[in-house]
């Protein structure tokens, strides 16, 4: 196994589903290592990994705000990939289909 990028990782994935699967494994691996910065377990947050079995994926950051806005963009490139997966659609109603 070898150490990979975010990007890589989830790039390495074929399909949008397989895409927003990996997103998901990230964003909690890092919501998790707020957790443990958040109870003291360690000072600063320096660096987190995720082995998934085929890649493991380092990345190192420097506060817990990083990570906030790691997640962010994590969230957001999942709601892209979701959206190609599922497609867009809009319903648009008239004034009597609300009452």
């Amino acid at each position: 196994m070898t150490d990979t990028t975010i990007t890589l990782y989830v790039g390495s994935k074929s399909t949008a589903r397989e895409k927003i699967e990996a997103i998901d494994a990230l964003i909690d691996a890092m919501m998790l290592r707020i957790t443990e910065a958040s109870a003291g377990q360690h000072a600063t947050v320096d660096e987190y990994w995720m082995d998934d079995g085929q890649m493991k994926v380092r990345t190192k950051y420097r506060s817990i705000a990083d990570i906030e806005k790691g997640i962010e963009a994590l969230i957001k490139l999942k709601h892209y990939y979701v959206n190609k997966h599922n497609g867009r659609v809009t319903v648009l109603r008239d004034i009597r289909g609300l009452s």
